[in-house]
């Protein structure tokens, strides 16, 4: 019964480790494409949202058009070197009537969590640069609800929701600044924030912890339980 329990127990732990290497190769098989998409359509840059490609991720834009400050945006719980801050997001209309979510970047937060920093604003027609990007989908650190009301508060860039909230019709994708616009602030945003190098090494280290595993379990099954040393003669 001990030894069957054993090997169950061994089973069980070994396929655990298998299937956690597993997933780490296909997040590095993930991070390749996105590397390799970043790098091509990085290079190709697009004036019109009516010009851009059925799947936009990843082009860089330039845009000419006017933020509207009347609907700021603020993603929450966003650190930088261990300071509390912010995403600050703005609705944008370009030249051509489309609306766009741009993300300018990090600002830091007040002292008190009831206050709110001063937003910068950028009045007139202005000249955007960026790439598309999927909305960040960030886990809640808590459960409360998204605040009314303007400035806004969210714990989460949910295209669709601002939409609503906001009454502008919103793509499903949103621009990040390009760190060398003028209008950008503080940059901290990372489309690839791991390399699939880093996901091959740690799926290395299931897969020998699970070869570990497996062998210490054929050397205890390899044993006599039986077997006693000799009283000496």
């Amino acid at each position: 019964m001990r030894r069957t329990g054993f090997v169950l127990f061994t089973l069980v732990v070994f396929a655990g480790l298998v299937k956690l290497g597993m997933w780490q190769l296909s997040r590095g098989q993930e991070k390749e494409v996105l590397t390799a998409a970043l790098k091509l359509r990085g290079e190709q840059t697009y004036f019109s949202v009516a010009s851009l490609p059925a799947d936009p991720l990843w082009y860089r834009v330039k845009f000419s058009g006017e933020f509207d400050h009347s609907k700021a945006i603020l993603l929450d719980n966003q650190l930088d070197q261990g300071q509390p801050g912010y995403h600050l997001f703005y609705p944008f209309r370009t030249e051509n009537g489309a609306w766009l979510l741009v993300n300018l970047g990090w600002i830091a937060a007040p002292k008190y969590r009831e206050q709110l920093p001063i937003l910068p604003e950028h009045h007139g027609l202005v000249r955007l640069s960026g790439t598309i990007a999927p909305p960040s989908q960030l886990p809640e650190l808590s459960h409360a609800a998204d605040e009314n009301g303007w400035p806004r508060r969210v714990q989460n860039i949910k295209p669709a929701s601002l939409a609503i909230a906001t009454g502008l019709p919103l793509p499903d994708w949103v621009v990040q600044v390009a760190p060398d616009d003028p209008l950008a602030l503080k940059q901290n945003w990372q489309p690839v924030v791991m390399g699939p190098q880093k996901h091959y090494a740690y799926a290395a280290q299931w897969f020998l912890l699970a070869v570990a595993i497996a062998g210490l379990a054929w050397w205890w099954l390899k044993r006599d339980p039986t077997r006693k040393k000799g009283n000496p003669g």
